[in-house]
């Protein structure tokens, strides 16, 4: 499966625009999700993306296995039949757990309503009915993940980043029709989640196997090459599986422990938070090829160039980005939603989670230049650690302060994982480099970041100015084109569009 060339700045634009579309879409809906169908509800749709997230554990790490092995092959030989092969038997693993998997949530809704649940206003009758439709909706989302991994390993990131975009806006706008002119019921919700993504997930699979249909290729499911990246998947196992007690634990813990009002108030901060993560996520498909590709060929010095470059693009879009959450979360929170009580809160919540994704997402490029090595063992027993000091810390902190020391809790191990693990990274992987990290990658964009929106807010409090669209566009656009001014990066950019 090739497609014309294109630049890595190219290919990473594009999916960042898909990428704040979809944080967009998913954060601009939320309110009107409310109004329509109430805060316990939306605490319902927010337990989903736990119960989702808790079982993409059993994807094995084979959705990452299989674009890493692609892109190996890619680089090293290029053998379609081989490929189809691999990507046909890990296909048929990963539907048969997804029905598995369905059929277990769809068998468990009346003790996911009774005993798990903490409802008040809506019948147990109806959490069971959602949950069914979770599990039906579960069966044909799981396998997204598979058909996305594969367009990753072929290079293919502006054409999966493209289909990401529509589908989530077909999604987030096909449910808001159907709340406000069908019925306003979590029901409706999930019953439309299922039309679309079974519609979607057809023509992702569909678009995947074209070119093996044009080229009339014979697949069968193969052991040989499913041995391939079983090593490589196991390792990614033992990664996911530590790894979602750290970003999934506090969200159980939380749905258990609280009421689903504060499920909901909880679920609204992390997701607003979580945009940091979408917006830089662009950078995982488009690295991690190009540097198992590298890695593969042992050109170090190619090696290290890329990952200060990303490192240092990392910290130029997530630090402005992070101040303002922190710095004005109150403000975004009553501007957006119009809503004191949900404002109230709220907002000390997105302060806290705003900074822990900052943390969680200068671990990134780290992360990936260890995948893309096939080492999983680095992330697998720091995560084993943070898990050991972080059960305790969860249930300590939410009993005693409710959803705000869950959020604690995130900040907690995200600030670990800066002070402690990358230094250790850089000394086992990349020696020498640690203080080329901080100095050249992370101190300008952090420090003007910090200035900059501070300064803003001073300026606020100072002379009592009212947020509204137009102050916040101009705030928006002044610090914009200051940060602009500052960042050699940026204003390099600057200049050709001026010139332009």
């Amino acid at each position: 499966m090739e497609s014309k060339p294109r630049s890595d700045k190219t290919k990473f634009i594009i999916t960042l625009l898909s990428r704040v579309i979809t944080a967009l879409v998913g954060i601009f809906f939320v309110p009107i999700y409310v109004k329509q169908i109430g805060i316990e509800s939306y605490g319902l749709i927010s337990f989903y993306s736990t119960l989702v997230g808790t079982l993409s554990l059993l994807d094995l790490g084979l959705s990452t296995a299989i674009s890493r092995q692609i892109s190996i092959d890619r680089t090293v030989r290029n053998d379609l039949k081989s490929t189809y092969n691999l990507i046909f038997s890990v296909e048929v693993i990963y539907w048969f757990i997804a029905l598995v998997l369905g059929a277990i949530i769809v068998s468990c809704s009346n003790l996911i309503a009774t005993h798990w649940v903490n409802a008040e206003t809506l019948t147990v009758v109806t959490v069971q009915k959602a949950v069914i439709l979770m599990g039906i909706v579960f069966v044909f989302q799981f396998p997204m993940s598979i058909y996305n991994g594969v367009m990753i390993g072929f290079e293919m990131q502006i054409q999966n980043a493209i289909f990401n975009a529509v589908f989530s806006v077909v999604k987030a706008v096909g449910v808001i029709f159907f709340l406000m002119f069908v019925e306003s019921t979590v029901e409706m919700y999930f019953i439309w989640q299922i039309a679309i993504t079974i519609i979607f997930t057809m023509i992702l699979r569909v678009y995947i196997w074209r070119p093996a249909f044009l080229a009339k290729i014979k697949t069968r499911f193969s052991l040989v090459e499913i041995k391939k990246i079983w090593r490589f998947a196991l390792g990614m196992t033992g990664v996911s599986l530590i790894t979602f007690f750290i970003t999934q634990l506090d969200k159980i813990v939380v749905s258990k422990m609280l009421t689903l009002e504060y499920v909901g108030y909880y679920s609204l901060a992390f997701l607003i938070a979580s945009a940091i993560n979408q917006i830089i996520s662009p950078i995982q498909p488009i690295l991690f090829p190009k540097l198992t590709g590298l890695i593969s060929l042992n050109d170090n010095a190619s090696i290290v160039h890329l990952y200060h470059r990303t490192s240092r693009w990392v910290s130029i879009i997530i630090f402005p980005i992070g101040s303002v959450l922190f710095i004005f979360s109150h403000e975004i929170l009553m501007f957006w939603t119009g809503n004191p009580q949900l404002t109230i809160n709220t907002s000390s919540m997105l302060k806290v989670c705003a900074l822990g994704s900052v943390f969680n997402c200068m671990m990134w490029v780290p992360y990936l230049f260890m995948l893309a090595k096939g080492n999983t063992r680095f992330t697998f027993y720091q995560n084993l650690i943070v898990v050991i000091i972080m059960l305790p810390l969860l249930y300590f902190l939410i009993r005693t302060y409710g959803a705000i020391g869950a959020s604690f809790v995130w900040l907690i191990v995200n600030t670990g994982y800066v002070l402690i693990s990358i230094p250790i990274f850089h000394h086992f992987f990349l020696k020498g480099e640690l203080l080329n990290w901080c100095k050249n990658d992370v101190a300008l964009p952090l420090i003007t970041s910090i200035a900059l929106v501070l300064g803003v807010k001073l300026l606020q409090i100072q002379y009592d100015i009212k947020l509204n669209l137009l102050n916040w566009l101009l705030a928006v656009i002044v610090i914009s084109f200051i940060y602009s001014l500052i960042i050699p990066e940026l204003r390099s950019i600057l200049k050709k569009a001026i010139r332009a």
